[in-house]
């Protein structure tokens, strides 16, 4: 309706730093609940989005499995840990010395500092092992899964490729990739409407570490390339404006 506070996102034409955008009447688009900022709601097409996807479709995520989140710091891996908790699942967060106390404060119920223990060699198990940056593998993550354990990454390498096509043949163990923004309209408008809803049950966080004007695109751009963002960040000219970076 006219006046509306709305947020979504455009998968095809990539103008969502733009002051304006059009959006088709049945495209990814809902209703902003009313205690969350534009700039919370730009970033929930990101993280929170994939993270339902892989959690939900490509792991089925059950109460009392356990989850190790790679990355557990980051947009994907912020909205991860919350998502999974709120799932049932026991988890542990994988993140660097300085983001253990925001790793912890989402809910992860261990916390690695990947700088000094490497996950694959410490002996632990887990059913999920969730890589939200793509810097591990199956190969290198297989001993440390359960009997029928997945390994799933959003960051399609060769190998995972390979070890996709070689799982879904044999093996018990799984590697699985998601595109999530080439899924059906539909299905992403169904994600949206889910984490509409856990916004407005509350206790969702969105972490938002940096914000940037428009004529700070690039100085955005290059932040995220460093690597150690936490969270998400967004570029916000106005109030009432703001989009994911």
């Amino acid at each position: 309706n006219k006046g509306d506070k709305v947020f979504g996102e455009s998968l095809t034409i990539f103008s969502t730093h733009a002051e304006y955008i059009c959006i088709k009447e049945d495209g990814i688009i809902t209703t902003k609940p009313d205690d969350i900022s534009y700039s919370e709601a730009a970033v929930v097409c990101d993280g929170l989005i994939t993270s339902l996807n892989f959690l939900k479709n490509v792991a089925d995520i059950k109460p009392g499995q356990s989850i190790l989140i790679n990355g557990a710091s980051g947009s994907l891996g912020t909205a991860a840990v919350q998502l999974a908790k709120r799932f049932g699942a026991i988890v542990t967060g994988v993140c660097s010395t300085r983001n253990i106390e925001l790793v912890k404060s989402l809910g992860a119920d261990e916390v690695i500092d990947y700088t000094k223990v490497d996950f694959t060699e410490d002996g632990q198990c887990y059913d999920i092992i969730y890589d939200t940056v793509g810097k591990s593998s199956f190969s290198k993550c297989k001993s440390s899964l359960t009997k029928k354990g997945v390994y799933m990454s959003p960051v399609l390498a060769f190998s995972l490729l390979v070890q996709m096509l070689r799982t879904s043949i044999s093996g018990n163990k799984k590697a699985k990739f998601s595109a999530t923004g080439m899924l059906p309209i539909a299905d992403i408008q169904n994600f949206l409407q889910d984490a509409k809803e856990f916004l407005e049950i509350g206790g969702l966080k969105m972490i938002i570490d940096k914000s940037f004007t428009l004529g700070q695109i690039a100085d955005a751009h290059r932040y995220i390339d460093l690597g150690h963002k936490k969270g998400n960040v967004v570029v916000s000219d106005l109030p009432n404006l703001a989009s994911e970076v």
